[in-house]
């Protein structure tokens, strides 16, 4: 049986597959790894502003200011990233949009019938 020499630290002077100098303290380099990042995008709800100023104009002003304050914010919530603030403000707008549209009709046939009546 033969035994092979030993340096201190328990490293084999007489091994082959050392490495050079018989240290293996050398410091280990590696390249990092690529990842798969998975991107899903979301598309960005409606932008309702310019119908919310039009239904406040033309139609029923009372609630088409608050569906103007609703796509303001619904624009602002998509801006930041916020995909599900800003579709819910944006689901507030269309549907305060479609009652001042419905109200500013109702009004108008109101007037027409009433001016059809009297004249």
């Amino acid at each position: 049986m033969s035994t092979v020499p030993t340096q201190p630290g328990g490293q084999n002077a007489g091994n082959p597959y050392s490495p050079p100098g018989g240290g293996y303290n050398q410091p280990v380099v590696t390249q990092p790894a690529v990842t798969p990042v998975v991107v899903t995008t979301v598309p960005a709800p409606r932008n309702w502003m310019i119908p919310a100023v039009l239904s406040c104009l033309c139609c029923f002003w009372p609630t088409g200011i608050f569906a103007i304050m609703f796509a303001s914010k619904a624009n602002t919530a998509a801006a930041q990233g916020n995909v599900e603030e800003a579709n819910t403000h944006a689901n507030y707008a269309r549907t305060l949009i479609i009652v001042s549209l419905c109200v500013g009709i109702v009004v108008l046939m109101i007037a027409i019938i009433v001016n059809s009546i009297s004249a």
